[in-house]
């Protein structure tokens, strides 16, 4: 306690107030009673002198201040996990992780007792959010561990109250996928940043032994838009634990949609094997703790969104099977193109292979030896199986590396529709034999044994047919023919002279006019013969677009896809494969006639999921139509979406349909080794520290006796002594004996 004093003036003038008072009492009261008897006198001074000390106390106006040291406005949240990786029993005497914390809250209920008369604890069970409980019993459900959500709950929860610390009993495993997945670390530093540390306690071990054996693929790598009958590589990611030397098999699988309508999921088929497909593929881990990735090949024949599969066939006494298998969602398109390409290992086919980062066209290579090591070409007879390939390029490559059984195939598949091209060399054309094969009636030249090769370099220029041809066009029209002027010249050209009598049109010719591209359609056929073969210096002297966009054009001339056609109506979802709980993103449009985006529809969009309930979806315009998202992915399954664009009240076509697949994971349970290393970083970065739980135990123990620390309030509750009931009877008092002694002694 400390006195203090607040004059009604300054404190000289109040002084000097009082100085005054007092001096005038001495003068002149003594001389009014100065006839009365000494005892009289005496009791009348008293009177007087303490009627002017109350006085003083009214000038003066003392007051006490108490200070005293306070706690009950500060919280202690203590965090309690109980997702289901904490029914992992991995702890001393075969316990559950749930079990073991459990017993930890039971020893230091005591102390918690003691220290909730200092200030409030919060318990709080947590797995994807935060639930409040009385007394934590064993149940430990939680699908997800959101640590960082978690944390972030808490601080909107205590807003700008005072936590004095957060006490965290977990395995430190963060299992949580989509808007649930933030980052604990930054929600640590948060809480650091405010001054609230949190002690971490772990329980679980950290090996991942503990699970057994167990086998889990992950991250499913392909291309999800693709075209019937092109090669789809399929790259996963195989992780074995505890099962060294036993050989385990990775197959595909592909839906069979027969039959199914939109809504409806397909059987799933394992994958034939074939020339192109590799469906299954057998790996040996070398070590007790392996993570491969294993490549496999599909080749999708059914037009639509299909439904592909890899799964690990399980281990003997494998417990854990949900991560056995993934699956995704591939677009396959009617339409696809594929071209083989018979050459010699040279640069002319080395950039062509380039034209495969294109999911629509795939154009396999295959290698043709020549002088010594021509007698190991071994050309398979399913390369010119009807319906295989859609076009065939020949490059430098003699008549003789083929059987004579397959020059006559290659020509019935082009009587039947599909495209040949032979380019420019030293062995093909009339130098390579070619005009005593077959396909000597399908190329629109005429060819001799001894063809020529002009060795001066080639500029090479539309003709007047070609300039407005869809192969030629690699530049806005008014400005096709200057961008053909600007590309490299040719190194040398084969001698090519366009048949007699024939409808080949010249497409292309150098400056002084020799035939240098050469097309013609031949019945259901197209067939283009080329003089060059190093094109390829295009790509090199900067003009690589103009190289892709020629050879693409080329091909789909060759194969009759010049033109393709889109839906009025689309919708895409990304990604297709999802783990529970995280976000899928959809965007959707609406085109015209001429393929432009329409600005004039509305949207209106639901996913339809797994258990048949429809989710209306909350729909955004953006420059490409429209964007949502939908966050209701727990459940594994199928899900599908359709999407209406509206204009002037009425559909615009019919309805776009896609789905997404939602993988059957348990993001709790697929690996629930404890990290240690998470809640030690937590406390870390946050400015708390590490505990055993016997360690917990002693800091409650000393939070108990001592208070926590660094919350101590001051709290000061002030009391004055001069405006109170008492102070003013007194001064009655004193006033009304003083007046009454004076009465009676005839003084008033």
């Amino acid at each position: 306690m400390s006195l203090h004093f607040e004059p009604i003036w300054s404190w000289p003038l109040t002084l000097i107030a009082c100085l005054a008072m007092l001096s005038v009492v001495a003068l002149g009261y003594s001389r009014s009673i100065r006839h009365l008897p000494p005892g009289w006198r005496r009791v009348l001074w008293t009177l007087r002198i303490l009627s002017l000390l109350m006085l003083f106390l009214l000038m003066m106006r003392p007051a006490a201040v108490f200070r005293r040291q306070d706690q009950s406005d500060s919280i202690l949240y203590v965090l309690l996990d109980a997702s289901r990786s904490m029914q992992t029993t991995d702890m001393p005497g075969g316990a559950a992780r749930r079990a073991a914390l459990l017993a930890t809250m039971q020893s230091a209920l005591p102390h918690l007792e003691l220290l909730g008369k200092k200030c409030e604890i919060r318990v709080r069970d947590f797995a994807d959010a935060l639930q409040p409980v009385t007394t934590p019993g064993p149940g430990a459900e939680g699908r997800m561990t959101a640590i960082g959500g978690a944390l972030q709950q808490l601080a909107e929860e205590a807003g700008k109250s005072r936590v004095a610390g957060i006490v965290m009993l977990s395995d430190g495993r963060q299992a949580a996928a989509g808007s649930l997945d933030s980052d604990p670390l930054e929600a640590a530093r948060l809480l650091g940043r405010q001054q609230r540390p949190m002690y971490t306690v772990v329980y679980g071990s950290s090996e991942s032994s503990v699970a057994g054996q167990d086998l889990a693929l992950e991250e499913l790598d392909l291309s999800r838009d693709v075209f019937r009958g092109n090669v789809v590589p399929l790259r996963v990611k195989l992780k074995s634990a505890g099962a060294q030397g036993q050989p385990v098999s990775v197959r595909a699988f592909i839906e069979d949609r027969t039959g199914k309508l939109p809504g409806d999921a397909g059987e799933m088929k394992p994958v034939s094997s074939g020339d192109q497909n590799l469906p299954v593929v057998t790996h040996t881990p070398a070590a007790s703790d392996e993570e491969v990735t294993i490549q496999l090949r599909i080749v999708p024949d059914t037009v639509g969104e299909i439904k592909v599969a890899v799964e690990v066939e399980p281990l003997p006494g494998e417990v854990r099977r949900t991560n056995n298998r993934v699956e995704t969602i591939i677009r396959v398109r009617q339409g696809g193109i594929r071209v083989v390409l018979f050459d010699k290992a040279r640069w002319e086919a080395k950039w062509l292979r380039g034209i495969n980062v294109s999911s629509r066209v795939q154009l396999d290579f295959h290698e043709i030896r020549s002088g010594r090591f021509a007698d190991r070409n071994r050309i398979p007879d399913s390369l010119f199986e009807p319906g295989n390939y859609d076009a065939f390029i020949i490059g430098d490559v003699p008549a003789s590396s083929f059987q004579p059984r397959q020059l006559a195939a290659m020509q019935q598949c082009c009587l039947r529709g599909a495209g040949l091209m032979m380019i420019g060399g030293f062995e093909n054309f009339g130098s390579g034999g070619y005009e005593k094969t077959p396909l000597a009636s399908l190329l629109p030249v005429e060819m001799t044994p001894g063809d020529n090769q002009l060795s001066d370099p080639q500029k090479m220029l539309p003709t007047a047919d070609g300039l407005s041809h869809f192969v030629m066009v690699i530049a806005a029209p008014d400005q096709n023919r200057s961008r053909w002027e600007q590309l490299p010249a040719l190194e040398g050209a084969t001698l090519l002279r366009r048949r007699e009598q024939s409808a080949a049109q010249v497409l292309a010719a150098s400056a002084d006019g020799t035939p240098l591209l050469i097309g013609q359609n031949i019945g259901q056929s197209r067939v283009l013969a080329f003089a060059g073969d190093t094109t390829w210096q295009w790509a090199m002297q900067g003009f690589a677009e103009e190289h892709q966009r020629f050879w693409r054009q080329v091909i789909f001339w060759l194969t009759k896809k010049e033109v393709d056609s889109e839906q009025p109506v689309w919708v895409n979802v990304e990604p297709r494969d999802l783990s529970p709980g995280q976000v899928a993103e959809l965007t959707f449009g609406a085109r015209d006639e001429q393929g432009n985006t329409r600005s004039d529809v509305t949207y209106e969009a639901e996913v339809i999921t797994p258990d048949r309930k429809s989710r209306p979806l909350v729909t955004r315009r953006n420059e490409s139509g429209g964007i949502a998202e939908f966050t209701e992915t727990a459940e594994s399954g199928d899900y599908w979406v359709q999407v209406k664009a509206i204009a002037g009240g009425q559909p615009v076509a019919g309805p776009a349909i896609t789905r997404f697949h939602v993988n059957t994971r348990d993001p709790e349970l697929d690996v629930p080794a404890a990290d240690s290393s998470l809640l030690r970083e937590l406390a870390h970065v946050s400015g708390g520290d590490f505990l055993t739980s016997d360690e917990l135990l002693t800091r409650l123990e000393t939070w108990a006796a001592k208070g926590l620390p660094g919350m101590e309030l001051e709290r000061t509750e002030r009391m004055t002594l001069w405006d109170n009931w008492i102070v003013i009877c007194v001064v009655v008092l004193l006033l009304t004996a003083e007046w009454i002694i004076r009465k009676k002694r005839g003084l008033v």
